[in-house]
Parts: C-alpha cells; sequence; structure tokens
C-alpha cells in the first residue's frame, strides 16, 4: 500500500513538474512575441518618422507635407481621423488638414471660436504638455468641450502640440532672438471614433516625434516663404532704382531723340523725294530761270537716250519736232506761275527718233515764295497710242468679219455655263439671235437634241483645264433649224496670268459638210467598187480553183473504171473533191463572218472556258491535218484564271492564226502557240519562222482580200486575218504584229478575263489537270 501511494506521489509530482514546464514555456513564449511586436512597432514607428523626415527634406510645399503625414499616422495609428489644428493668434482655430474614415464627418476648412481651445491651455501644450483621453465619457474633461467632441462622434482622443522653439527667427529673420519662447503653432490630433482606446506610450512617443517633424517643416517652409519674400523685396527695390535711373536717361534722351527725329524727317522727306522721282515711270526734270537742267531721273533717261551726266547744269536738250520755240514759251509761261497739263508733243530722241509724249509743267518756288525754277513731268505714251491702234484695228475686224465671235466669263465650267458678255454682228446672222437677246445668257441656248454630246465633254475639260480646243458640233438656231457649227474656245488671261474670259469664234459649216459627205460618199463608193473589183477576182479564182479540181475528180472517177476499181486511188480523188469543197465551205464562211460583224449580226456568246485544256485539244487536232515538214508545239504559263469566252470565235481565231502559220511556212518548221496567264488579262502568241510580211503591207493587214506582195503561188483568200480582227474585236481584245521578211512572224492577242457583256463567273474554272 505504502508503494502505491509512492508511485502516485511521484506521478504527481511529474505532473505538476511539466505543468510548471509548460507554463514557463508558455510566458516565455509571450514575452517573446511581446518583445518582437514591439521591435516591429518601433521598426515601423521609426521607419515612419524616417519618412516623414525625408519627405520634409525633399519638399518645400507645406501642403503636401501635411496631408502626407496626417494620412500616414491614421494609416499607422488605426485611428478613425487624424487632423492639423492650427491655432490663430486672435484665439480661434482651424482645422487645416485631415482625413477622416466613413461615415465620421469632416471638419476640415471648419473654424473654431476660442472656447474650444482656451487660451489658458496654450502655456501648458506650448511647454510640451501632451493629452491622451481613452474615453471622452470618463475622462475630467470641461463640459463644453466635451459636448464639442462628442458632436464630431469621438470616443477617445490624443493630442500632441506642434511648437516651435526659434519662431521670432522664422517670422523676422533676426538672428539675435534666439532665446525667445516656444511658440505653439499648432496641434497633432487623433480620434478614435468607435470606440474608447487605451493610448499606448509608444503612440504617443510616435505623435511627439511626429508633431516635432511637423514643427521642422512649418519652420522650414516659412523661411523659405520669407526668403523669397526678401528676394522679391530685393527685385522690386533694384526694379524701383532702375526705374529711377531709366526716368533719368529718359529726360536726356528725349532732347537728343527729338533731334535725331528731326534730322531723321529731313533725310527721310529728302530721300523719299529722291526714290520717287528715281522710280517714277515718268521723267521728271527740272529747269532752273536760265533753263539748265537741275535734275534728270532714270525715267528721262530711257526715254529720250541723253544720260544725266550728258544733261546736268547744261541747257535743256529737249526739243518739239518743227517747233523748237514753244519750249521756250512753255518755259517763260511757267516762271510767270503758269501751270500745263498733259499737253500732248511729239518729240525727238537723242537718236533722232520720234515718239509721243504727255508733258506737264509747275513753277517751283523757294522758301521765300520766289519761282527759281520749273519741274516737268513727261510720259512716253507711244506704245499706248499704237496698242490704241490695234484695238482700233481688231475691233474693226471683230465687228466686220464673217466669222461668229462671242466672248464669255471665266467661270463656272459647269451648268449653266459662262454667261455671253459679247457677240458681234455676225453671231446674228448665223443664229438669228440679236445681241440683246443672249447677252447675259450662256451659249447652251444654242445647243439642241442633235448636239453631240462627246463634243460638249472635250469642251467641258478644256475649259476645265483652261485649254483652247477646237470642236464642230450640230447648233440650232433661233428658229430652230440645224446647222454645223466649227468653233474654237480660246481663255484669256490678264497681265498677272488670271484668266478672266473666254473668246469663241464660230463658223457656219453647213455647205463644207455637206461637201465633205458628198466627198466622202465617193470615196467610199470608189472604195466598194475596188472591193468588188478584188472580190470577183478572189472569188472567180478561188472558187474556180477548187471546181476545177472537183470536176477533174469526178470525171476521172467517171471516166476510169480502173481508178474506180482501185480503192485507194478512189478515196484519193474523193478526198480531193472533200477538200476542195471544204475549202469553198471556208471561204464562204469567212465571208459571212464578216458580212455578220460589219452589220453587227456576229453572234457572241461567252461562256466560261477552261482556255488551257482548249488550246491543248485544238493544237492536238490541227496536228493530225498538217504535213511532217511542220511540228506545232503548245505552252502555258502562269497559273489558270477563270475566263469566259466564246468557243466558236475562239475557234476562228486559232484556225486562222495557225493556218496562216503553217501555210506561210512553206519550208517547214515549227510553228508555237503559247498561252500566259496575267492578273486581268489573257495573251495568247502564235509564232511561226515563214516567209514574213514585207513593211509596206503590214498596214493593210486587216483589209478584206488584201495579200502579201511575198505570198507568190502559196494560195489564199486575204480573209482570215479579218475574220481574226473581227473576233478579237467582238471580245473587246487587242492584236498586233511582228515581222521579219524571210525570218517569221509573231502575232500577240490579248483577251480581258472578262468582258463588259459576259456573264458572271460563278466559280473558278478547274485547271487542266483537274
Amino acid at each position: 500500500m505504502s508503494g502505491t501511494n509512492s508511485i502516485l506521489v511521484a506521478m504527481s509530482l511529474g505532473v505538476l513538474g511539466l505543468a510548471a514546464a509548460f507554463l514557463y514555456f508558455k510566458q516565455e513564449l509571450a514575452r517573446r512575441r511581446s518583445a518582437e511586436m514591439l521591435l516591429l512597432q518601433q521598426t515601423q514607428r521609426e521607419r515612419l518618422v524616417a519618412e516623414i523626415a525625408q519627405h520634409i527634406r525633399r519638399s518645400l510645399d507645406l501642403d503636401e507635407i501635411l496631408a502626407t503625414t496626417v494620412e500616414e499616422v491614421r494609416r499607422f495609428l488605426q485611428a478613425d481621423r487624424v487632423l492639423i489644428y492650427r491655432l490663430w493668434d486672435d484665439g480661434t482655430g482651424s482645422a487645416i488638414h485631415e482625413t477622416a474614415l466613413s461615415p465620421y464627418p469632416s471638419v476640415l476648412g471648419q473654424t473654431f471660436p476660442e472656447e474650444v481651445f482656451p487660451l489658458a491651455y496654450h502655456q501648458a501644450y506650448a511647454s510640451g504638455k501632451t493629452r491622451a483621453i481613452p474615453d471622452v465619457d470618463r475622462a475630467d474633461v470641461e463640459a463644453c468641450l466635451a459636448d464639442f467632441v462628442k458632436q464630431l462622434g469621438v470616443r477617445a482622443k490624443l493630442v500632441v502640440p506642434i511648437i516651435q522653439e526659434n519662431r521670432n527667427d522664422a517670422s523676422s529673420g533676426n538672428a539675435a532672438a534666439a532665446d525667445s519662447k516656444p511658440y505653439l503653432w499648432g496641434l497633432l490630433i487623433a480620434h478614435q471614433c468607435s470606440r474608447p482606446r487605451q493610448w499606448d506610450d509608444w503612440e504617443v512617443e510616435l505623435m511627439k516625434q511626429l508633431a516635432t517633424q511637423v514643427a521642422i517643416a512649418i519652420q522650414q517652409s516659412e523661411l523659405y516663404n520669407r526668403l523669397q519674400q526678401l528676394n522679391t523685396e530685393l527685385e522690386q527695390r533694384v526694379g524701383q532704382r532702375t526705374a529711377e535711373l531709366a526716368t533719368a536717361n529718359e529726360t536726356l534722351r528725349a532732347e537728343i531723340a527729338e533731334r535725331q527725329r528731326t534730322e531723321h524727317a529731313l533725310r527721310h522727306t529728302n530721300n523719299t523725294l529722291q526714290a520717287l522721282i528715281a522710280a517714277s515711270p515718268r521723267a521728271i526734270v527740272m529747269l532752273d530761270r536760265e533753263s539748265r537742267v537741275k535734275i534728270w531721273n532714270p525715267a528721262a533717261e530711257r526715254i529720250f537716250g541723253w544720260t544725266e551726266a550728258e544733261v546736268i547744269d547744261r541747257p535743256n536738250p529737249l526739243h518739239l519736232a518743227n517747233r523748237e520755240s514753244d519750249y521756250a514759251t512753255l518755259h517763260a509761261s511757267v516762271l510767270q506761275g503758269a501751270i500745263y497739263n498733259r499737253l500732248e508733243f511729239c518729240q525727238p530722241k537723242k537718236d533722232g527718233t520720234l515718239i509721243d509724249i504727255i508733258f506737264s509743267a509747275a513753277p517751283l518756288p523757294d522758301s521765300e515764295g520766289d519761282i527759281n525754277g520749273v519741274v516737268a513731268v513727261i510720259a512716253d505714251i507711244t506704245e499706248h497710242k499704237q496698242r490704241d491702234e490695234q484695238l482700233r484695228l481688231l475691233q474693226s475686224v471683230v465687228v466686220n468679219t464673217n466669222d461668229a465671235v462671242i466672248i464669255t466669263e471665266a467661270e463656272p465650267v459647269d451648268a449653266p455655263g459662262p454667261r455671253i458678255l459679247y457677240v458681234n454682228e455676225a453671231f446674228t446672222r448665223i443664229t438669228g439671235y440679236r445681241a440683246e437677246e443672249v447677252l447675259g445668257q450662256t451659249p447652251r441656248l444654242l445647243q439642241g437634241p442633235k448636239t453631240d454630246l462627246a463634243e460638249l465633254q472635250r469642251v467641258r475639260t478644256a475649259l476645265a483645264r483652261w485649254e483652247p480646243v477646237t470642236v464642230e458640233v450640230i447648233n440650232y438656231r433661233k428658229d430652230g433649224s440645224e446647222f454645223w457649227n466649227e468653233f474654237s474656245l480660246v481663255p484669256v488671261a490678264d497681265r498677272k496670268g488670271w484668266y478672266t474670259h473666254w473668246i469663241a469664234v464660230q463658223r457656219d459649216t453647213t455647205g463644207r459638210k455637206r461637201v465633205d459627205e458628198i466627198r466622202l460618199a465617193l470615196e467610199r463608193e470608189k472604195e466598194l467598187s475596188a472591193l468588188k473589183i478584188r472580190f470577183f477576182s478572189m472569188a472567180s479564182h478561188e472558187f474556180r480553183t477548187p471546181l476545177s479540181t472537183v470536176l477533174a475528180a469526178a470525171q476521172v472517177l467517171e471516166n476510169s473504171q480502173a481508178e474506180w476499181d482501185n480503192t485507194e486511188k478512189r478515196l484519193r480523188n474523193l478526198h480531193r473533191i472533200q477538200d476542195s469543197v471544204r475549202n469553198m465551205v471556208q471561204l464562204l464562211d469567212d465571208i459571212l463572218t464578216i458580212n455578220r460583224a460589219e452589220t453587227g449580226n456576229l453572234a457572241f456568246n461567252p461562256k466560261p472556258l477552261n482556255l488551257e485544256l482548249y488550246c491543248r485539244h485544238f493544237v492536238d487536232e490541227m496536228t493530225l491535218n498538217i504535213d511532217a515538214r511542220h511540228t506545232l508545239t503548245f505552252t502555258c504559263q502562269g497559273t489558270a484564271i477563270p475566263i469566259c469566252l466564246d468557243e466558236k470565235l475562239l475557234r476562228s481565231i486559232l484556225s486562222n492564226l495557225l493556218s496562216n502559220a503553217i501555210k506561210y511556212s512553206p519550208k517547214g518548221g515549227n510553228v508555237e502557240l503559247s498561252l500566259a496567264y496575267q492578273p486581268e488579262n489573257v495573251l495568247l502568241q502564235v509564232r511561226d519562222r515563214g516567209i514574213g510580211i514585207p513593211p509596206e503591207d503590214r498596214k493593210h493587214l486587216f483589209e478584206p482580200f488584201h495579200r502579201g506582195k511575198n505570198v507568190r503561188s502559196i494560195s489564199g483568200t486575204g480573209l482570215g486575218l479579218v475574220v481574226v480582227k473581227k473576233c478579237v474585236d467582238l471580245h473587246q481584245g487587242t492584236i498586233h504584229f511582228t515581222s521579219e521578211v524571210d525570218a517569221g512572224t509573231t502575232c500577240w492577242i490579248v483577251l480581258p478575263l472578262q468582258t463588259s457583256n459576259a456573264p458572271a463567273i460563278p466559280n473558278p474554272i478547274n485547271n487542266a489537270s483537274n
């Protein structure tokens, strides 16, 4: 029993020991955590103070520093409101910076009476007093202050003074006032509105440190402002002194300037007069009482030919033609006070050439009013009189000419067009319109249903480009009758190059037009007669030859039983008949094709076509019908592109070109057909190495029944290329040749991928490989 008790006692002691150890470790852990928290808070507090101090050193903007301080303090202390309360000299105060959480009211900018912070408290706070109130309801707070903070919803508050140690230095800049009393600038206040709060010593210490930094910032800002004020005052004093010196100098300069202005005005007047005399386009001559030349300007040199050096201080060289005494009489009259204006004379120049002049003269008085000379202004009007004479002649031509002359405004080009300003009598004779009926109208009143719109568009284009143009159209007279009207339009520009008018010269060409029509009809009749002769000559030859072949082959088969019984010979004669008939049918087809194309009845039915595959098949088909001397090759370049073509017309194009290439290569050789796809066209090329085309025949390639002079005995009709040209034109394509005699010919045909009257291609055409 005693052993059991011993064990229980030992176990109890062990448990107690463990409990004591656990409690010790727990307390130690709490102490360490408390120490870490204190260390962390101290570190954060020191960091906050350092940041604000650094901010103060970086910036002189006091508002920015105070705003940063209240925001950082509120965030660090987790307070509901932090503000800086500024105390004014009259005892009142204002919240000049504040940060507050919602929904607590803001007091920023409000001014509070002296009772909120009585003067009795100033001395205590100026000595460094701080006040921490954990619970406003339980603290010993004056009734008025308690009511005030309750209105703001404050439950706890912490107040720290902002003190300036050397206020006098900051405000007056006097270094001798270093022993002045501390100055209470304001308060740094933290509010807790959500609950009572016990303020820790480190929080109070933090607020005091921050208040010290704020005081430093305030003093620094005030010193800076004072420095700025002193600098401004210094600048004002310097400016005032400078103004005084400037005023003193101004009086002295005024007298000098006045003299200089007088001298300058005199020089300017003299220079102006000299410049006017030198630049004047009219001759200016001044004579003294003895008629000696005192002034002779450049215009006088240019007009009369004497230089200034030749006439200055010498007798006047001017003498009127055949009236030598007139200048002396005029000179004497002007010296008596007479004035002459715009007298016209004929005056000889230095070289004896006579010129027309306008002469004006006036007396020249001195400062006392006595006349001591004569000044004359002379203008050369020779060219002016010549232009007047030319204008009179031109006016006579315009009035008396048989062609109508119309002058219009320069604009507008578009409807309704430029207005008519002048018409001559010939216009009335041609159109029947009197001048008063058309002035202010536009030339469009002469146009009618048969007036060629294309020619009018040419006129409109020329008007827009300020270019001359000549057209011939059908216009209408006042009575409605038609007449052919050829007119030329020319723009007229002023001296500056600005176009101001259009001049139209119109001629009634109805009679000439009728003569031209008769002449063209006769020429067409001659061409038609020549064409008929060539046609009958060709037809008689081209039909007689195959008909003779047919007749001979038929007679052989009819009269020779041996020829009929011999299968090979019978087939040879039958093939001759078939070939001859086929040639005649081809000739008739060509003639019909040309006739239908000329009359506009040639059918054109473009459809989607695999052009590469079609060309390959056609070349293979042609290869079966040529002899061993010739070879046909086909090449294709580029990626196949959908195209619409008339297959029947394409066959006529290829058969005629390839047949000609083979026929006119009597020595044999290779005939090449190539196809090339381009972005908007396809290019067909046929090339041979035959006899070529002589240069004199190339301009007649597309004339019916025309054949080259070097074809000799090679049969043909002269219709193949005409058919090809008609078929290419229907496809809206182009055809051209290059050729060299005895070296060969190359033909190029360019066809558009989509013609205007071709159907739309819904899907891409498969290429040959598909």
